[in-house]
Order: C-alpha cells, then sequence, then structure tokens
C-alpha cells in the first residue's frame, strides 16, 4: 500500500513536509551544521559574495560541473572536455541503505533528509504525482545487497581515529577535542573555514556505515570520498563513533503521514512503473542505473549558451515550481556566480596547463590537504589534528605530519609512481611512515585526469640525458659514508641512525633522474626549511648512489 500523503490538504502537506527539515535531533558532535543550499567544497572554500563577478564566475563553473547542471545543459564545445559533470551516487543497494519513509522522502525533496544536498528535486512542487514517487519508491525498494554483520566497534577508538587519519581535513572536529599528546598549554583554535557535512551517517545504520567506509568508490564513483583503505577494524571504529550522536529523527506528524502502519510489501507492477519513471525524470542524468555498465544518454534540455537568468525562474527559483523543473534551493551567492558564469561562457577560454590542474584539484577538494603553487593546504587550525606517527617524526616539524605539498609532483615523481600513489593498490607500506595520515585512493578512472595533467604540465622531458652505468659499491660506501645518507635514511634493510627521513630504496621506482640529483645536491632548494645539509656530492657520486639503490630493488 502506498506511504504517501493521502487526504491532507496541499497547504498541509507543504508545512508538514518544511517541518522535517527544522525540528531534528541534535546532531553528532562531529556533524557540520548542514547549510540549507547545494554545499560544493570547491566553491565554498575559494569564493564568498565579496568577490567580484570576474572571480566569482570561476566559481560558478565550479558548480555548474559539481551540480551537475551539464548533464541535463550542455556546456559549449569548447568547455565540453572541462565540465564533463559527475557520476552520482551508485543507488545498487539503496533500499539496504535507507528504509522506505526516508526513500520516499529523498525522491519528493532531498533537502528534507540532507539540507546540503546538490540532488534536486522534481517531486517538490505543487503539481507533484505522488503515484510517480510511490512507484519509483516500489522500484528503488528493490535496489538490495548483502551486508555483512560487522561486530560493532568502539566509540573512543573511532574519535581517535577520526581525528588522526585526515578525516578532519573535509569533515568537522568535534567541538573541544584534544588529540593525544598535544601540550596542556596549547589551544585548539575553531575552524574557519567550511566543512563537508555528513548527516546521511543518521540514517544509515552501524552495518551500512561500516560498510560504505570501507568501499566507498564503489558507493560514490565520483570520488569526492576517497578510499582510506581501511581495515575492518578501523572501519567499525570509525562508524561506531559517527554513530555515536542520536540518529536523525523525523516529526511525528511527518512519520505518521507517510506511514500507513502496514508493512510495506514491493508491489512488482509498480516496480516497472518506477523502473520506467527512473529514465523518463531523467534520473539517468546523473545516476546509471544499477545493473547498467555505464551512465545512459540523458534527456537534454536548452545548452547552457541559451540559459536566462533573469528573471529568477526556473532552476534559480526560491520555491519549486514544478513541471520537468527540478529544484535546487540555491543560495544568492551560488545564482549570483551561476549567472556570472554563464554570462561569460561564450567566451570562456578551456583551462589549460597550470589552470586546469587548479580546476581539478577545486573539483577533487586536493586542496583539502595538498598545497600547490602557494593555493590550498591544511587549514592551519585543523594542523592540530594531523599527528606524528612517532616521537622521532615530531624532528621534522610541520614537514613530519602535513601532506606534502605537490609543486612540481609531475617531475618529481615516475608516471608508475604517480598512478601507484592516486588509484592503484598499494601495499600498506608507506613511503612517509612518520605521517599518521596516509594518501587515500581514488577510482582510476576518476583520478588519471589529473595524474595526465601532472605529468604533462610539469614535465621536464627532453632535459636529462641517459644515465649512466654507475659503481653500485661506491654507491654504497657513500650512503654511509661522504654523503651521510645514513644519518637520516634508511635505505632497505638498512636502518638509518638518527631522522626519520625516507627509505631511500624506493628512489629508482618513486623519483625522476633529474629531481633525485637535485634533491641530493641542494635539498634546501627543493625543501625549504628542511634538516638535510647539502652534500657536496659530485655527478659521479650520484651515478653511483643511484646505481647502489636500483640494486637494492632488485635483490
Amino acid at each position: 500500500m502506498a506511504k504517501h500523503l493521502t487526504g491532507l490538504p496541499h497547504a498541509a502537506v507543504i508545512l508538514v513536509l518544511l517541518s522535517a527539515a527544522g525540528e531534528r535531533a541534535v546532531a553528532h558532535p562531529a556533524h557540520a551544521k548542514p547549510v540549507n543550499y547545494p554545499f560544493v567544497v570547491g566553491f565554498e572554500r575559494f569564493h564568498s559574495s565579496n568577490d567580484d563577478d570576474e572571480y566569482l564566475a570561476a566559481g560558478g563553473l565550479i558548480l555548474l560541473n559539481e551540480m551537475n547542471c551539464v548533464a541535463c545543459h550542455a556546456p559549449p564545445p569548447t568547455l565540453a572536455d572541462t565540465l564533463t559533470g559527475v557520476v552520482a551516487t551508485d543507488l545498487t543497494g539503496a533500499a539496504t541503505r535507507l528504509d522506505p519513509i526516508s526513500l520516499e522522502i529523498f525522491i519528493r525533496n532531498p533537502r528534507f533528509l540532507k539540507r546540503d544536498s546538490t540532488m534536486p528535486s522534481l517531486f517538490a512542487g505543487p503539481d507533484r504525482n505522488l503515484d510517480e514517487v510511490n512507484a519509483l519508491k516500489h522500484y528503488l525498494a528493490t535496489l538490495t545487497y548483502e551486508v555483512p554483520d560487522y561486530p560493532v566497534g568502539e566509540v573512543e577508538a573511532g574519535r581517535s581515529l577520526y581525528h588522526r587519519i585526515g578525516c578532519v581535513a573535509c569533515h568537522a572536529p568535534e567541538l573541544e577535542y584534544r588529540p593525544a599528546g598535544l601540550p596542556a598549554s596549547a589551544q585548539v583554535e575553531m575552524t574557519g573555514l567550511a566543512s563537508v557535512p555528513m548527516n546521511l551517517a543518521d540514517l544509515y545504520d552501524l552495518r551500512t556505515l561500516t560498510h560504505f567506509l570501507l568501499y566507498p568508490n564503489d558507493h560514490r564513483p565520483s570520488g569526492r570520498m576517497p578510499d582510506f583503505k581501511l581495515s575492518e577494524k578501523d572501519a567499525i571504529d570509525l562508524a561506531a563513533y559517527l554513530k555515536a550522536g542520536p540518529d536523525l529523527v523525523l516529526p511525528g506528524n511527518l512519520t505518521t503521514a507517510l506511514d500507513s502502519g502496514e508493512t510495506f510489501v514491493i508491489d512488482p507492477a509498480l516496480v516497472e512503473q518506477g523502473r520506467a519513471l527512473f529514465a523518463t525524470k531523467n534520473c539517468t542524468a546523473c545516476h546509471v542505473i544499477p545493473g547498467a555498465a555505464e551512465k545512459t544518454t540523458a534527456l537534454l534540455s536548452r545548452p547552457l549558451l541559451e540559459l536566462k537568468t533573469e528573471p529568477r525562474a526556473g532552476c534559480f527559483s526560491d520555491r519549486p515550481v514544478g513541471g520537468t523543473v527540478p529544484f535546487y534551493g540555491l543560495d544568492e551567492v551560488q545564482k549570483r556566480a551561476i549567472a556570472a558564469a554563464l554570462a561569460r561562457l561564450a567566451k570562456t577560454a578551456r583551462p589549460e596547463g597550470p589552470a586546469e590542474i587548479d580546476w581539478r584539484m577545486k573539483l577533487m577538494n586536493c586542496y583539502a590537504c595538498h598545497e600547490r603553487d602557494g593555493i590550498g593546504g591544511v587549514e592551519t587550525s585543523r594542523e592540530v589534528y594531523f599527528g606524528f606517527a612517532d616521537e622521532k617524526a615530531q624532528l621534522l616539524g610541520r614537514r613530519g605530519h602535513l601532506p606534502p605539498a605537490l609543486d612540481s609532483i609531475g617531475a618529481r615523481l615516475t608516471a608508475e609512481w604517480l598512478g601507484r600513489v592516486l588509484h592503484h593498490e598499494r601495499d600498506g607500506e608507506s613511503v612517509r611512515p612518520y605521517l599518521a595520515t596516509d594518501m587515500p585512493l581514488f577510482r582510476k578512472e576518476t583520478i588519471a585526469p589529473l595524474r595526465e595533467l601532472f605529468l604533462r604540465v610539469d614535465s621536464t622531458a627532453g632535459k636529462a640525458g641517459a644515465i649512466p652505468d654507475g659503481n653500485g659499491e661506491a654507491g654504497k660506501a657513500i650512503f654511509h659514508g661522504k654523503g651521510e645518507c645514513i644519518r637520516c635514511h634508511d635505505a632497505g634493510l638498512v636502518p638509518s641512525t638518527g631522522w626519520p627521513g625516507i627509505d631511500l630504496a624506493t628512489s629508482p621506482a618513486r623519483l625522476q633522474r633529474g629531481y633525485f640529483d637535485e634533491i641530493a645536491r641542494a635539498p634546501q632548494w627543493q625543501h625549504p626549511g628542511a634538516l638535510v645539509p647539502p652534500a657536496t656530492l659530485t655527478q659521479e657520486d650520484l651515478d653511483d648512489l643511484w646505481a647502489w639503490l636500483r640494486s637494492l630493488a632488485k635483490e
């Protein structure tokens, strides 16, 4: 039997549903307060109402991509490779993660449950067809999967993990939480940059939340939530912490109106109707049909170049207008940014080189952890949550606990290693064991364009000649003697005698030879503030040292 608002006057329906957004239980202390507009982190960090229209237009392009406007409105050909949009949440298992009432509310208007959602509603307007809502609910209710019965984790272990492994680079730290080892006199500052809300944790149960944390790239193909390669123990502890606060509680009048009191039974006829509606309502513009190999062709509306932003109607409307127009609930800054972007779209050149890297790093929120060319990096007030792996790592200062800058990364790392770091399976052994935070993994299809950009833009191809053969035995002596490398660095099974430097045995596989020579000769130039003294090594010395390090990889 249908679970929708039958028998209630239209005005009462609106009032009841709107009350859902305001009558929430107190969220978990680590949840960022949800904003009342679509939250796009790349826009939030770098754009505000104080921007002039020229700069704000760049933020408007981010919104057009991340809110998937380009799924329905084709960009101009010159920007087709830039404004590619995103693939939305994989709906496989939607009914395992959400109960029938939550499914129905999400179909009607996602912002009733997740006010910061970038997903618009097609059923929030006055002409909504509740029979269609019901049919879609029956279809989505068939999308289940098996989730293991994970053990219950430890809240305190999860709290420590959440604040140590990098979650707080994007999400809010818990108020008044003090990281372990922080001196009593040290003050923990309030964060200033916006944090990504994560109130869907309130809707998932422990099992489904644990499963999501273990396999985020399967759930979110866009890669905006990467895979931290958590162990099962870490995942269940983290889930236990995120569920430690009260769950979201819908107001009684809403749940009573939606719930007929009968057990929800899937109707096969409604399932087929809902399956057809999933395509005709253009859900396929953003979502892959569960079971399909790839996203189907969307039903396109007017191209971006033909859109008008005045008067404030259509997607710019403050209230749902119905029909085929989706309701986003944009705030005024977002409307201004999109309007500025559309006004300049015909003259906007495709970002190239460093500008394209900047664009993609903003989309993927790489700047939450990494700095490049003076942009981004961990917010100062959040640095305290990036811990040192051990006491020895503290000798390295900020370099001993913060993710590295990505300046010229494509000229520093080999193509193979860069791919391994970003999206390939790793053996769990970190190159920087002194960092408590590890580099997360992304789907290859999602991160490959950024990898190729790093290599192409930063490339120093043609500057280095053939690598001469060196004397491995002489290189070993340099490592232990003249070069003094052993003072700070390991080399395979050869342990250092002091500082917790990077294991140099990985250098031939990891570093481009030209960069290895540069950093060996002048580490302070490549890494200002590094505590490594410059070694007076000749080119022959470097060839010998390289030859020995290469021999270690073969042993």
